[in-house]
Order: C-alpha cells, then structure tokens, then sequence
C-alpha cells in the first residue's frame, strides 16, 4: 500500500513537472506569472516614462531629472551584467531566495527616492536611486526569465501577453486620482516579487532545485535555477539579436531627437508609442487564439520594423504635422522590438540550455545598451545640429534603408532556413517509407550484425559514465546529452523539469572538468578514440 502511495505521489509530481496538470490549475498558474511579471515591466514604464513622478507644475528640470535617473539605471544594468560574467570566470555564482525579496524592497524605496528627489532637485539622490534601480530590476528580471525559460514551448506568447498588461498598466495608472499612482508604482515591485515567490515555492514542492539547496549528507547539492545550466554566452543567437537592437536603436535615436533636452513631450509621445506596443502584442496574440500554431518571431520582427518605416516616412513627408503620429509608431515600434529580444534570450536560455542568471542579464544588458547609446547619441545629435526638418529627414531616410536592407537580409536567412528544413523533412519521410519486404530484410541483417551503431554507443557512454565516476541519473542524462538533445527534450523524456535536469548537467561538468556542451562532446570523442 505505502509503494502504491509513494508511485502516486511520483506520478503526480510527474505530471505537474510536465504541465499535464488539471486546466484550471494551469491557468491559474499561468495568469500568476502573467501578472506577477508585467508588474515589474510596468513599473520600469511609470516610474522613468511617464509624468507619475513629476510634480504638479512640472519643470524642464524636473523631466531633465527623470531622464538622467533613466540613462543611470541603463548604464547599471550593462555594469551588472558585466559583473555577473567576470565574476562567473572565478567561481559559481549563487542567489539566494532572499536577495529577490531585498532586491524589491530596494526598488520599493527608490521610487519613493525618485519622487522626492525630482521635486527637491537633488540629482545625487536620482543618480543613487537609478543604480539601485538597474541592478535590482535586473535580478528580478531574470528571475522571471528563469520561469519563462524553464516552462514549456506554450509559455512563450505569456511573455508577450505579459508586457501587454505592463502596457495597459501604463495607460491606466497615470490617470488615477491623487497620490494613487505614485503608490502603485511604490507597491509594484513588492507585489511582483510576491506572486514569483508564491509560483516558486509551488513549483519548489515538486522539484527541489528551484532554489539553491546547500550539500549535505542525504544528498548533493543544488545551484538553483538562475545559476545552473551552461555559461557559454557565445551560444546566444548574437545574429538574430544583432538585428533586433540595430532597429531598436534607429526607433531610440529618432525619438531622442524628437524629444529634445528632458522629458517634457513624454506624456504624448511615450503614450502614443504604448497604444502602439499594445496594437502589436495584440496582432502577435491574436492568431494563437484561433489554433495551435505558435509564436514566430520573424513574422512578429517585419510587422514591428513595417511600423517603424511607417513612422520615419511619416516625419519625413509631412515634417511637423506627423512627428505625433509617425514619433509614437517609431517609438512603440521601438519599445517592442526590446519584447522580441527578451523573447529570443528565453527561447535560446530553454533549447540551449544556458543559466538564467548569464543569459537574462546578457539579454537585458544589450537592450540597455542600445536603448542608453541611441538616447545619448540622439541627445548630441540634437544639440549640435537641432532638430529641424532637415536633420529628422536625413534620419528618417538613412533608417529606412537600413531597415529596408535588413528586412531583405531576414528574408533570405528565413528563405534558406525553410528549404533546409523541408529538404530534412523530405530525407526523414524517404528513409520512414520502406516497404514490408524491405522492413522484413532489414530485421535480417540487423540480426546478422553482431553489434549495431546504438548498442556501440549505449556501451561506450556506460564506459565513460564509470569511468567518469556518473551516477545513475547522470548517465542518463549525459546520454541524451551526448546525442545532442535538448534539456527540454531530456526533460520531457526523463519525465522531471527542465531545472532538475540543468543540476545534472551542472553536475556532470564538474565531473568532467568542461564548461559547455561542445567541450563535453570533444571530450566524449576524444576518449573513445583513446579507448
């Protein structure tokens, strides 16, 4: 009985590792991290782009404020990440659940920070407040992406539908009577830490390397979820991604050129470049609704920079009279494309296996990057040769081409990307169509082989796990490992999540002394020709 109890209980946390849980209780869970993470996108929108924060009879200096807040808290998200990565060159890197609870107090009480500081005009306290800002943000950042990465394939479009209700929140918040939105911005960091605290721990129940567990005697240790996995950034789709911030910084130097000195047009501006991120979300959601196909980034990419031409041909042709309209497409445009970005990162963190601390950082660090270079170099553009008609159209125009040839180069990339695919699809198909007698010779000769390709290659990764000093679990997974599977494969196979299988593989290249899948591949084959 106490056997038959202990299999129910396995199968049951099977089940949830693999998301077949009842639908409600997906749901539920689903609209937490929904939630819980558009929290902290929206109040990064609020707190440095929009007038929350400014006082009643807001002042150039009060926008100049805000703004030099923003370009610091961009500037430290680049700093963290580049901490995090020369930190984990020495040794591993682990976060403990309390730093997200310290991390959202301390944003918390740097908005309070903020919003003294602008009316006070004390730019040290911005400065100080927009460092904090930039590395705690960051670390709860990645903390959702760790939940997105390590969710199946269908959580991808939570994360778009994720910052559409961070869009939504923009527009509403600000409009709330009094002190109210001000008190909403204080209380949303706090309230997405919150919903991510209570998922984890659930999901804490049914696999122990959510959070970092210390080794001891009864067992080995865990990393946690952030930190295990690969540290290989060169594994980042940096091509895919080198495409997306190109255009995001195009829309971010044209916007910055269009705003001037401070944030004195951001309450027009910025909203109408949110309506605009929300028409896309919306575009992007609506076709899953109706089927079971999936979200594709490239299709998403052209129908983003569409909008980003739109808006440059739109200053450019009717000069003045379209900076309203044509401004809030390039900037919506703009504040997508960072979507997007935040998407590849998740998609490549979950087939690839990398460590959410290394890969989210990374992720948010580029989209910083680009966004403080375009903003400051739009700043300088603007102060030595104005913002006239002349200067927005040689802007404009130059971003057009350059959208327009890298539109050209994504369609090629996508062109040869589905011949090949369907050329495997084809070669897969030719070698499945065999006919019975020709199924029935080819049992013969396998049974006339004294050993084929798969049992030389269950027997050599034996010899290596043994040799290696594996364990049970480990062989096993360095055997999907070792035919070049997926963790989220492995895990689907294996029947565990994708975080328990990141601590295997964690542990396996510890062992053998490697820091990426290719060395352990290179190491496999080495040895066997040794052997």
């Amino acid at each position: 009985m106490g056997q038959s109890l202990s299999e129910t209980k396995q199968a049951k946390r099977a089940e949830a590792a693999l998301g077949c849980e009842p639908r409600s209780v997906q749901r539920r869970r689903s609209f937490v991290v929904v939630i819980g993470s558009a929290f902290l996108w929206s109040w990064g929108f609020l707190c440095f782009l929009s007038p929350v924060m400014f006082p009643p009879d807001a002042a150039l200096d009060a926008s100049i404020g805000i703004e030099i807040g923003f370009f610091v808290s961009q500037a430290s998200v680049v700093a963290f990440a580049l901490c995090v990565m020369a930190l984990s060159r020495r040794r591993r890197l682990v976060v403990r659940r309390s730093a997200f609870f310290v991390a959202a107090v301390a944003i918390s009480l740097s908005a309070v920070g903020i919003a003294w500081a602008v009316r006070a005009n004390a730019m040290g306290v911005v400065i100080a407040c927009g460092i904090v800002d930039g590395v705690c943000v960051t670390l709860l950042g990645v903390a959702w992406g760790a939940r997105y990465s390590l969710g199946p394939k269908r959580i991808r479009p939570l994360v778009v539908l994720s910052f559409l209700v961070a869009y939504l929140l923009y527009l509403v918040v600000p409009h709330l009577p009094g002190p109210v939105p001000i008190v909403c911005v204080c209380l949303l960091p706090v309230a997405s830490w919150a919903l991510w605290r209570n998922d984890a721990t659930i999901r804490h129940e049914v696999a122990s390397e959510v959070f970092p567990v210390r080794a001891s005697d009864k067992g080995p240790g865990s990393l946690g979820e952030l930190a295990a996995g690969s540290w290989e950034a060169s594994v980042l789709p940096w091509r895919s991604l080198s495409v997306l911030l190109i255009a995001t910084f195009i829309g971010n130097l044209i916007t910055s050129v269009l705003l001037g000195r401070g944030y004195a047009g951001v309450d027009s501006l910025f909203f109408g470049g949110i309506v605009v991120c929300a028409c896309i979300a919306t575009m992007a959601l609506v076709p899953l609704t109706s089927g079971r196909t999936t979200l594709s980034v490239g299709s998403v990419y052209r129908i983003t920079v569409t909008f980003t031409a739109i808006g440059l041909v739109a200053i450019m042709v009717f000069g003045v009279a379209g900076v309203a309209v044509g401004g809030a497409l390039v900037q919506g445009s703009a504040f997508f494309l960072q979507v997007l970005v935040f998407l590849v990162v998740t998609q490549s963190t979950q087939e690839s296996g990398l460590s959410p601390l290394l890969s989210f950082s990374i992720g948010q660090a580029v989209i910083s990057g680009v966004v403080f270079l375009g903003n400051v170099l739009g700043k300088q553009i603007g102060d030595l040769f104005g913002s006239g008609a002349f200067v927005l159209d040689v802007l404009c125009g130059a971003g057009v081409l350059v959208l327009f040839f890298m539109l050209v180069a994504r369609a090629s990339a996508y062109s040869d990307g589905e011949m090949l695919q369907r050329g495997a699809l084809a070669d897969n198909e030719a070698e499945t169509r065999v006919s019975p007698q020709g199924e029935a010779a080819s049992r013969v000769e396998a049974a006339l082989q004294p050993a084929t390709s798969e049992e030389l290659m269950v027997g050599k990764i034996a010899s290596f796990a043994e040799a290696h000093g594996l364990t049970h679990r480990e062989t096993e997974v360095f055997g999907y490992l070792a035919r070049g599977r997926s963790l989220p494969y492995i895990a689907g196979e294996l029947f565990v999540t994708t975080g328990t299988v990141k601590t295997h593989t964690t542990h396996i290249y510890q062992k053998l002394g490697v820091n990426s899948k290719q060395d352990l591949l290179d190491m496999f084959d080495a040895w066997g020709s040794q052997a």
